[in-house]
């Protein structure tokens, strides 16, 4: 009898059978293949991720003959069927269990790596070979020693990780299907005019959602508060360095006040010294990456988004040049073999001369981090590629080994050393401050340099006073709270335990991808759709809204992995508390509709002119306020304007419905404001021309409005520059 061993993916499979032997290609369908190694009695099985899915059964498949809440309390509301693609698969599996003794779960080592192996898999094995034997290989790696010395030490079955995971799949499904249906119908009339059928409803990305809201909230009630700052700069060589007035920041009400002293001091040439301190600094290496701190990694220095990060780490893995991309450590077992990945990098032509050093002096122990969660050992390269190398797919790939293998190699380094300079200064008696930052000794910071932080050049000042450059008063305002990035994205859906480090990323996708976000310039913002959705929610469904429901389910669902509890009596009571979320939406549904219908009412046709989409015009600012950037906003007619954001500004400046516009550098002569050119393609031919939208709305001494450069009586635009004719 033979014995199969089931793989997640292609590459995967590909990569156990060749470590195993010499493997003959079974084709079975135009992208299956099944290696059999005969040596063995092998059959190594790939799958494609999940083959089976939950869907609603017959009885509840119709939006309007079923009632959303019975979903969540009639057990027979969801089953398992096989997914679109999955038949060949299951097939293959059906026909190879009649033949064989065992099945090795190989599928990658996850909860759902393990869900897919024992629950989605095996159920369909065993329904041809009841008593066939269990055993799971568990891999970190896909190297030929690791196969090979992992298939000699095969592992008991994780069911506990396979229950956890399955568990999480009936209770999304639950939730999504009801809570769909149920907000979709409610909010029908309404969707029709944002052109949408249905709305998304799910318990982690509605809770990342309400919480990107109330980012936009802070955002838009943000009043600015103006403020002085006295600056001096002091003339020590390059760079020059900056000392502030120890009573920054002056509030608006002390402008007599910063005046004063600002008059008091412009004419300065020195600033005495009445203090030096002088601290040393010992910075020590990073810590080793997990799945959250590398998609961080990634995302802030390579600006890529979560979800490709996240897609190039597995392609790495499956390429066999990283180790597992999908853990929660981030410190190492003790008989890690780090000397043999790092005398690998020794002849690198990059990291090489970093690399020796570490050999040299036998620099083989790493930092370490808070979590060893005993899955699978910190995100590791296990070759030592160049950039050219043709196992690195395009710029992305390379992009990211070389900060994962740069980041390794860092561990090992020493310490790197800063010098931090603090002067206590006057000048004509006012008190300032500086501090300096240099670099004495680089250490681990030779190899990461976009670790860096901003230093100066070592300085030795030997004086007593420094010369001045130029004494600055510089009025200013408040910002207000920046947009989440993808970046910023992860670090709060970890502290807010919203998804797990694999799912975060297609979190982040899926309100894109379902118009409830959008970015511009890697910053998110809340799309019409979103900001509708969540402030009709907020009204009724708070309790859902916010994070605490899917941090409850997800404390419940680490008890089944750390067998503290049993599956169904976790699903059962996860169920019980959403039941009774539902129903609080359920008795305010009136409410809701009636909401509904004094909208549509208010708004009538006004609605049809609703925002659709709202986006920053880079470096154009209002020629009203002169503080914020413009923002362009489109509505659902196509008509396009240019809006300030400050709520206390009425400037709103119309520009052509159609054509890709770019806002120039060049200025108007007429009023001052920027050109903008409109590129528009009609029968294959590409046509450019140029408006100043502030002319466009008004009517000047030289040109009525609507009047394009071109029909400018008095300049015309040349080389992207308005000139005069």
């Amino acid at each position: 009898m033979s014995t199969l061993l089931i793989a997640e993916k292609k590459k995967a499979a590909k990569a156990i059978a060749k470590a195993l032997g010499k493997p003959k290609i079974i084709k079975k369908a135009k992208n299956l293949e099944i290696y059999h190694l005969s040596n063995l009695n092998l059959y190594v099985i790939p799958l494609r991720g999940h083959i089976l899915e939950y869907q609603n059964t017959d009885q509840y498949k119709s939006w309007s003959k079923s009632n959303p809440r019975d979903i969540i309390t009639d057990p027979q509301s969801i089953k398992k069927v096989p997914i679109k693609y999955a038949y060949p698969y299951i097939k293959v599996l059906k026909e190879f269990a009649s033949k064989a003794k065992k099945v090795i779960i190989g599928t990658d080592a996850d909860i759902e790596g393990c869900n897919i192996g024992l629950c989605d898999a095996l159920p369909l094995i065993r329904k041809k070979n009841r008593n066939i034997q269990i055993e799971q290989l568990w891999l970190s790696s896909l190297q030929r020693r690791e196969i090979v010395a992992k298939y000699q030490s095969l592992v008991k079955p994780k069911w506990n990780w396979a229950k956890t995971g399955e568990a999480r799949a009936i209770i999304d499904a639950i939730i999504g299907f009801s809570a769909t249906r149920e907000v979709t119908n409610t909010l029908k009339p309404v969707l029709k005019e944002f052109k949408r059928i249905f709305v998304s409803i799910g318990r982690v990305q509605t809770s990342l959602l309400y919480l990107i809201y109330l980012k936009e909230q802070e955002i838009e009630q943000f009043v600015p508060k103006s403020y002085w700052n006295l600056k001096a700069i002091l003339d020590l060589g390059d760079p020059l360095i900056k000392a502030y007035h120890t009573s920054n920041p002056f509030e608006k009400k002390d402008e007599t006040k910063v005046k004063t002293i600002f008059h008091k001091i412009q004419q300065s040439k020195h600033a005495l010294i009445v203090q030096k301190r002088t601290n040393t600094i010992q910075r020590k290496p990073p810590t080793p990456l997990n799945t959250s701190k590398a998609l961080v990694l990634l995302t802030k220095n390579l600006k890529i988004s979560a979800n490709t990060a996240l897609k190039t780490m597995n392609a790495l893995y499956l390429n066999q040049i990283i180790t597992y991309p999908r853990t929660e450590s981030d410190i190492y077992k003790p008989d890690f073999e780090h000397a043999e990945i790092i005398k690998k990098f020794a002849s690198h032509s990059i990291y090489g001369k970093f690399s020796s050093k570490l050999v040299q002096t036998k620099q083989f122990r790493p930092t370490k981090g808070k979590s060893d969660a005993g899955d699978h050992p910190p995100i590791t390269p296990l070759r030592s590629l160049e950039s050219s190398s043709s196992q690195l797919k395009g710029k992305t790939q390379k992009r990211v080994y070389d900060l994962l293998a740069r980041h390794y190699l860092a561990l090992f380094g020493e310490n790197a050393v800063e010098i931090n300079k603090q002067l206590d200064l006057t000048i004509e008696k006012e008190p300032f401050k500086a501090r300096i930052t240099a670099l004495q000794s680089p250490g681990f910071l030779d190899i990461v340099p976009f670790l860096k932080k901003r230093y100066t050049a070592p300085l030795e000042i030997l004086e007593n006073q420094i010369p001045l450059k130029e004494i600055l008063l510089e009025d200013k305002e408040t910002r207000p709270p920046p947009r989440y990035t993808d970046t910023t994205l992860l670090r709060l859906m970890e502290n807010n335990h919203l998804g797990t480090k694999s799912t975060r990323p297609g979190i982040i996708e899926i309100l894109i991808k379902r118009n409830l976000i959008y970015a511009v310039k890697r910053q998110y913002h809340l799309a019409p759709l979103g900001d509708f959705l969540i402030q009709e929610l907020m009204k009724v469904w708070l309790p859902f809204l916010k994070p605490d429901f899917t941090k409850f389910v997800e404390q419940e669902l680490e008890k089944i992995q750390k067998n503290q509890a049993e599956m169904k009596e976790v699903v059962k009571k996860i169920k019980n508390v959403f039941l009774q979320l539902f129903d609080k939406f359920l008795s305010s549904k009136k409410k809701i509709q009636q909401d509904m219908k004094n909208f549509l009412e208010d708004r009538e046709n006004s609605f049809q002119k609703q925002t659709i989409k709202k986006f920053p015009v880079k470096n154009v600012y209002c020629p009203n306020c002169k503080r914020q950037i413009l923002d362009c906003v489109i509505k659902s007619d196509k008509t396009r304007s240019l809006i300030c954001p400050n709520k206390d500004c009425e400037l709103k400046l119309s520009i052509p419905k159609t054509g890709y516009f770019k806002a120039l550098d060049s200025k108007c002569l007429i009023c001052g404001f920027n050109i903008f050119s409109f590129r528009r393609k009609k029968r294959g031919k590409v046509y450019t021309y140029f408006i100043c939208p502030y002319c466009w709305n008004e009517d000047s001494e030289v040109n009525p409005k609507r009047t394009f450069c071109s029909e400018c009586k008095k300049y015309k635009i040349e080389k992207n520059k308005c000139v005069e004719r």
